[in-house]
C-alpha cells in the first residue's frame, strides 16, 4: 500500500516542483506573429551526461556505511554484487547482522560466510565468494527464483543450526529497505530535472537518455519512478517531434 501511495505522490511533487522553479506545463502557444521558418535536420545528439549521478545506490550505500562508521568500502560492495548480478542491499544486510557492518568480522570475513570458518585477505575476496555462492550455487535456487531474503535466510542462516532465523531475516530486510528509501531520497533533486514539462526537443532526448541509465541501476521505487519518467518523456518527445 505504502508503494502505491509513494509512487504518484513523487512523481507529482517532481512536476510541480518544476513548476515552481518556473518550469511551466508545455501550452498551446497563440498564433505567431512571425513566419514559422522551414524545418532544418537536427544534428546527431551527443549529449553530455557526465554531471549526473550515475548510480544512486553506490550513493545510498556509502550514506549508511559512514553513518554507521563501517571499515566496509561501499563501492567493493556495489562493483562486486554488480560483477554477481546480486542484490548490493542483501549484501549490506548481511554484514550488519553478520559482523555489525564489518566492524567484528571473523577473518576478514565480513558475511560470516561459511559460518566463519573461511578467512579473507580482503573485502572484495569474501564479497566475491558470497554474492557468487548465493547467486549460483543450488542450494540457494529458491532464493536465486524467488529473491525473497526469507529463501535466503533459511539456508544461509537455518534455525536448525542454532541461527536466529526470524532476527536475520528482519534485520536483513530492514536493511534492504532503508537503503531503497535512502536511494529515492538521494535521486529526487536530480529527477526532478528530468522531467518533460518545457522541454526542447533536444532536451528531451538528453532526458531520455540520462533516464534509461539511471534504470539499470535503480531499485525498489526510484526505478518505478524512473519508468514513468521515461514514458513520459518518450510521450513528449513524439509529440514534439510529430509538431515540426
Amino acid at each position: 500500500m505504502r508503494k502505491i501511495i509513494l509512487i504518484p505522490l513523487m512523481v507529482t511533487a517532481m512536476f510541480l516542483g518544476n513548476m515552481t522553479l518556473g518550469f511551466p506545463f508545455r501550452h498551446d502557444e497563440g498564433e505567431l506573429i512571425s513566419p514559422i521558418p522551414d524545418s532544418t535536420p537536427l544534428p546527431t545528439l551527443t549529449p553530455d551526461t557526465s554531471s549526473y549521478v550515475k548510480d544512486f545506490r553506490l550513493k545510498a550505500v556509502k550514506e549508511l556505511l559512514t553513518e554507521v562508521d563501517s571499515p566496509l568500502s561501499g563501492e567493493t560492495l556495489v562493483s562486486c554484487a554488480d560483477d554477481n548480478h546480486a542484490d548490493p542491499y542483501v549484501l549490506v544486510g548481511i554484514s550488519r547482522i553478520e559482523s555489525t557492518f564489518g566492524k567484528k568480522a571473523c577473518g576478514g570475513n565480513p558475511f560470516g560466510w561459511g559460518s566463519c570458518r573461511m578467512e579473507y585477505i580482503s573485502l572484495n575476496d569474501s564479497c566475491q565468494d558470497v554474492a557468487s555462492g548465493i547467486t549460483t550455487l543450488s542450494y540457494y535456487k529458491k532464493y536465486q527464483q524467488s529473491g525473497d531474503v526469507t529463501d535466503l535466510a533459511r539456508v544461509y542462516c537455518p534455525s536448525s543450526s542454532g541461527c536466529n532465523t526470524e532476527h536475520w531475516i528482519e534485520t536483513v530486510d530492514s536493511t534492504k529497505t532503508d537503503l531503497q528509501e535512502r536511494e529515492l531520497v538521494l535521486s529526487i533533486e536530480e529527477l526532478a530535472t528530468l522531467t518533460p514539462s518545457d522541454k526542447s526537443i533536444r532536451e528531451l532526448e538528453v532526458n531520455s537518455l540520462a533516464l534509461k541509465s539511471h534504470s539499470e541501476t535503480s531499485t525498489g521505487i526510484t526505478k518505478e519512478v524512473i519508468e514513468i519518467l521515461i514514458k513520459a518523456n518518450q510521450k513528449a518527445l513524439a509529440n514534439a517531434q510529430h509538431e515540426l
